[in-house]
């Protein structure tokens, strides 16, 4: 058993258990690793005394950037994002917390370039962070051309206003999603990682950094949550198949990994080139969802297959049995960071990218479901649009 047992379940079949929090469990157990200890000197060195503009920052990831940014002193921390609760949110917390006077929070959606010129014309920031991205998979692949506006257009803009406004450092917040995609979302992901690489390239004012890592446990819509949920209502837990696998990161090593990860590029002569290169991090073994949703059971005081049940479901459309963070192709380096590799995948020219992004941009702004798809597979031919399945979401038994 995991930990401290949690207080307040019912053991009989059949009873609503009382609600509890994700946060009463221990997550090194769960996840079956301590976890990983950072030095961010170099990042305060990167942060401090910047203007820093954060989109998507009422998500999970760019909250947690907000609150580890804000502690770093920079001149000035913009908030950007289009839910108004989330900006909320992140606001009043780190106003609480004492940072009021460096903040500039804005309602922006990434896909109005106007109002988005307007934010950069206004914040004119040296460091960008951006997070905003539609991630959820099965959504993703309901709602594509609202994703492909998000997650491709809405990068492109955000890059191109940094670029115009001559800020030093861009980080693009990606996936192991985007490597082999088999869902849509990862496959947009790829595009703008295409893009934020070409655009490293091209120009040397803006040094673009891409970063990517796998799933954040805890993040909204991600299955830790469900499990706790689906506990404290005496189940079934839902796994969509047995053999199922996820690389898992806490936010905070995630978000501090990330920042690692710029400070690296902006600081280590060995490595500063505008050659497109994409960071990994080094996210331990992948862990079988089975076995995490076991280990829950186990810390709340039932025993698996007794007390709760656990029900398999099939995977869901686009969905892998396995991520992968890096192509067999891809030649990964340590970069003398712990936990942070450097990768060089495959790029496409900006001149010969445009047009295919162009491509893109036209079908999902005219809801062309069929054009879209054709679109995204000519810039990322790994992905099967016809099905929005690509090699390792076939293995899902019928």
């Amino acid at each position: 058993m995991f930990g401290k047992l949690l207080s307040g379940f019912k053991t009989a079949a059949g009873r609503r258990a009382e609600p509890t929090t994700l946060s009463d469990f221990d997550i090194s157990a769960l996840l079956d690793r301590p976890q990983r200890r950072i030095d961010l000197r170099a990042a305060r060195k990167l942060i401090q005394g910047k203007r820093v503009l954060i989109t998507g920052a009422g998500g999970t990831i760019g909250s947690e950037l907000a609150r580890q940014t804000a502690g770093f002193a920079p001149a000035k921390l913009a908030l950007l994002d289009n839910s108004e609760f989330n900006l909320y949110e992140i606001d009043m917390e780190l106003r609480e917390a004492g940072h009021g006077d460096i903040l500039f929070s804005t309602l922006t959606d990434v896909c109005r370039v106007e109002h988005l010129t307007r934010v950069f014309e206004t914040v004119k920031p040296e460091i960008v962070l951006h997070a905003a991205a539609f991630k959820h998979v099965p959504i993703v692949e309901q709602n594509r051309s609202a994703a492909a506006l998000v997650n491709v257009l809405g990068a492109k803009l955000v890059f191109d206003a940094a670029v115009r406004c001559k800020a030093e450092t861009v980080v693009f917040i990606s996936t192991d999603k985007a490597v082999n995609p088999s869902s849509f979302m990862g496959a947009t992901k790829r595009v703008a990682e295409l893009y934020a690489q070409a655009l490293d390239v091209a120009q040397s004012d803006s040094r673009f950094t891409t970063v990517r890592f796998g799933n954040v446990f805890g993040s909204t819509g991600s299955v830790a949550p469900l499990f706790t949920r689906q506990i404290a209502n005496g189940g079934p837990i839902t796994v969509t198949h047995p053999d199922i696998k996820r690389y898992f990161m806490t936010t905070r090593e995630a978000v501090q990994l990330v920042l690692q990860a710029a400070s690296l590029e902006s600081g280590e002569k060995s490595i500063v080139s505008h050659d497109g290169r994409v960071f990994v991090l080094d996210m331990g073994e992948p862990v079988l969802i089975l076995d995490l949703a076991k280990r829950m059971i186990e810390a709340s005081g039932f025993q698996p297959g007794k007390d709760i049940e656990i029900r398999f479901t099939g995977l869901r459309p686009g969905e892998k049995l396995f991520e992968e963070i890096f192509l067999d192709t891809d030649k990964l380096v340590r970069t003398g960071a712990d936990g942070v590799l450097l990768g060089s995948p495959a790029m496409i020219d900006l001149p010969l990218l445009n047009p295919r992004l162009t491509d893109v941009v036209k079908a999902a702004q005219a809801a062309d479901q069929k054009s879209l798809d054709e679109a995204v597979h000519a810039l990322v031919p790994e992905f099967t649009p016809a099905t929005g399945e690509g090699k390792s979401a076939k293995q899902a038994p019928h």
